[in-house]
């Protein structure tokens, strides 16, 4: 299951370039440090998963997907 976290605050990037790369990296590392002490199962996402609206993980489970909507509730996923 593909799953999007949202930035903080719903934010959305026209162009990745234009961004604060320490910024960028500061939010994805806590959002896949949640993910990681939040899933049992499998999950992956690397530096390509950076979307212009947020974090994608692919996740092996869906009882991860679950906890993680308890925390980003506007998390988008995908079959």
């Amino acid at each position: 299951m593909l799953l999007v976290i949202p930035y903080p605050n719903n934010i959305s990037y026209t162009t990745l370039a234009d961004v604060d790369q320490d910024e960028l990296h500061t939010i994805r590392k806590h959002i896949l440090d949640y993910v990681d002490m939040v899933c049992t199962g499998p999950w992956e996402s690397n530096e390509l998963d950076v979307l212009h609206n947020g974090i994608r993980v692919r996740l092996g489970r869906q009882q991860d997907y679950f906890m993680l909507k308890l925390k980003y509730g506007t998390a988008e996923a995908y079959k």
